[in-house]
């Protein structure tokens, strides 16, 4: 899935696929994909890349019944020992719930690092709802791993994850948004309670086939287990491309 593309909220987080300017017909839907390059890859408020730019990549397709599926990637340093790429399918549902203004959007994400020594491969289901009113779009987004980050890691700890983004849009193209989030994971012998508090803000600018991002990623908790105290925290910019 889509974990970061220029914002935590997934893009990456939870916001419901939608065709691109560029979408083309494929199999009775649309293909569409995003290419992006930012100053560092955050998730959650963790960078993935320690510091390093990434390279970032996403092809789905969307059926009108709300159908759609893809694949995600980027370079990453968090794979461990033999590996660079963060990459994996993703499925789902989205679509307008009834005449409510809502939109429901119900899903599986696999991350998977192919070149690892270690076993870090993990799914994780999710499932998110939205809410707009005049310019503001309103995100809630509840998140599901029975083994987070794979068998070699927090091996057998389950993970909960919820977030809310707001986003308002601003004449001229540009738009305000911000995340909240909290993950649980359940407590092991030997191993601290890793419960830690995410959070994003910033603004981006739409251009043409084009959106530029600022954004501050930070969060609080994280305990050395999970990441490097480097690695929390970081203002990153980036642009992505629709096609």
């Amino acid at each position: 899935m889509k974990r970061a593309i220029l914002s935590s909220a997934l893009v990456m987080a939870a916001a419901i696929p939608a065709p691109q300017a560029g979408a083309q017909e494929f199999l009775g839907g649309e293909l569409s994909g995003e290419l992006s390059l930012v100053s560092q890859y955050m998730y959650r408020g963790i960078s993935q890349t320690s510091g390093d730019p990434a390279l970032q990549g996403d092809l789905s397709w969307t059926h009108a019944s709300g159908v759609y599926v893809g694949v995600w990637g980027s370079n990453t340093d968090a794979g461990g020992d033999g590996n660079w790429l963060e990459t994996g399918p993703y499925f789902g549902f989205a679509a307008p719930l009834g005449e409510t203004g809502f939109d429901i959007d119900l899903g599986l994400a696999f991350f998977l690092y192919p070149g690892a020594e270690a076993s870090l491969d993990y799914w994780e289901a999710y499932a998110a709802l939205s809410y707009g009113f005049q310019d503001v779009t309103v995100t809630g987004r509840l998140g599901y791993s029975d083994d987070y980050f794979g068998d070699d890691f927090f091996p057998g700890v389950s993970s909960v994850s919820f977030d809310g983004t707001a986003e308002w849009a601003l004449p001229n193209d540009f738009s305000v948004s911000g995340t909240l989030g909290r993950q649980w994971f359940d407590d092991q012998p030997g191993l601290p309670g890793q419960d830690f508090t995410y959070y994003d803000i910033g603004v981006s600018k739409a251009w043409q086939a084009f959106t530029f991002d600022l954004r501050w990623h930070d969060a609080d908790g994280v305990r050395p287990d999970l990441a490097a105290p480097g690695d929390v925290g970081a203002l990153v910019a980036g642009v992505s491309v629709g096609f």
